[in-house]
């Protein structure tokens, strides 16, 4: 193949790529645009004390205090007080930071107990990496050449609405098979994939980040039928429901098998750092270590390793429950008061209204912060263009009133802006 068959050359000596999954030239001066529009009012770079905790948050330069619904600590556990000590005391147990070095040589003992911990914990073989992008930039390509599964290339699917950790990836897989998205949450064009092809593996999410929740039994059933791979990122999920917090992707894939990943955070409810992915028993996992990322990245600091393990002694004992139930029930607030207006995300702790224009989302968001709530403006290309909307997460560390006080001041917010 020639390089003129595969780049675009304008005539004046310009080229340009095919774009078939990742625009910069169009994302890029978009969403910069609309950043500038959060810049311009004050909602970006907030420095804050936190030493009263998220639900009131201080901004050093100006005093204004705050509750942060932005936060992905769903449970309030990233300063719960045995995550903090247990982090303190590898540490000083270790006495060493990390050892800068890819796993797959050299691994501390303590990152191969906390794997260990953390299989027992969720009742699958569980990976952890750095990050969830770690493992997706690990784990896709492979899934897509069939090194997953001892198979042929598997054509990947992507949702819609799959998140941009997993999105970024696409030109790499797509250099392994035919990459393809479907339609949000979108059964019958999934099936209609899977009667076309022998070998489908579909990419989601279990909560989304923007609101709503995958289709978990429709998923499952094509899963049963066609034998379709299942690789699900339920980072928004984990640890806010189930026992010992498996999250809302293990409500319907409870036992895993070989055909289905679960991929998640432990930066976000269940209050560490890092991500992990969970397989079943007789999953291929081993040579990960040596693929990609995994191969030449860090694994997890000393520090995460005691602080997913102090999180870990959490997820054990009655209080992941209490907090489980305070989420459920600021949700259940949230969905009552707010009933009738066009919210996204009923039965989730992600939140979205929609409100259409960047500017109408930031003045939104800037006027709940104004009156003690900051909630993120989201805009192209994080969603759609012309579905610009403010996104809230609620947290299980909230009380009852504090979330009704706060569905109190969004009411009055939405009625000023209706």
């Amino acid at each position: 193949m020639h390089v003129r068959d595969r780049v675009a050359d304008n005539g004046a000596g310009e080229i340009m790529g095919p774009h078939r999954f990742r625009n910069n030239q169009r994302m890029v001066p978009a969403s910069e645009a609309a950043w500038q529009v959060v810049a311009d009012n004050g909602m970006l770079d907030i420095r804050v004390d936190a030493t009263n905790g998220q639900n009131r948050l201080r901004d050093v330069h100006t005093g204004h205090e705050f509750c942060n619904l932005s936060s992905c600590s769903y449970l309030g556990l990233n300063s719960h007080p045995l995550v903090i000590d247990a982090g303190i005391a590898a540490l000083r147990a270790e006495n060493i930071s990390g050892l800068a070095m890819a796993e797959c040589r050299i691994r501390l003992a303590a990152a191969e107990e906390l794997e260990a911990d953390l299989s027992a914990l969720f009742g699958a073989r569980v990976l952890p990496s750095i990050s969830c992008g770690v493992l997706s930039a690990a784990v896709l390509p492979l899934l897509a050449s069939g090194h997953l599964t001892d198979t042929a290339p598997l054509v990947v699917v992507f949702d819609k609405f799959a998140h941009f950790s997993m999105n970024f990836v696409k030109p790499i897989v797509a250099d392994e098979t035919l990459v393809l998205t479907c339609p949000h949450n979108d059964m019958e064009f999934l099936a209609d994939l899977c009667k076309r092809y022998p070998r489908v593996a579909y990419v989601c999410e279990g909560v989304y980040s923007t609101g709503g929740r995958a289709d978990l039994v429709g998923i499952r059933a094509l899963q049963e039928r066609y034998g379709m791979y299942v690789y699900m990122d339920d980072s928004h999920g984990l640890s806010t429901e189930g026992a010992h917090g498996v999250g809302y992707a293990r409500s319907v894939f409870g036992e895993l098998d070989d055909r289905t990943m679960i991929v998640a955070s432990l930066a976000k409810a269940f209050g560490s750092t890092g991500g992990i992915a969970m397989i079943g028993a007789s999953g291929k996992f081993d040579f990960l270590y040596r693929s990609g990322p995994m191969g030449w990245s860090q694994g997890l600091r000393t520090a995460a390793i005691g602080t997913t393990r102090g999180s870990i002694a959490v997820h054990r004992s009655p209080e992941l429950g209490a907090r489980q139930r305070q989420l459920a029930e600021n949700i259940g607030i949230f969905d009552r008061r707010m009933q009738g207006r066009d919210v996204r995300g009923a039965g989730s702790h992600i939140k979205f209204v929609t409100v259409g224009d960047n500017d109408r989302a930031v003045r939104l968001s800037n006027e709940l912060y104004r009156r003690g709530y900051y909630c993120s403006a989201m805009f192209f290309p994080i969603v759609a263009r012309g579905q610009a909307g403010v996104r809230m997460m609620l947290r299980g560390d909230m009380t009852g009133a504090m979330t009704e006080d706060f569905v109190a001041v969004l009411e009055d917010v939405l009625d000023e802006f209706a």
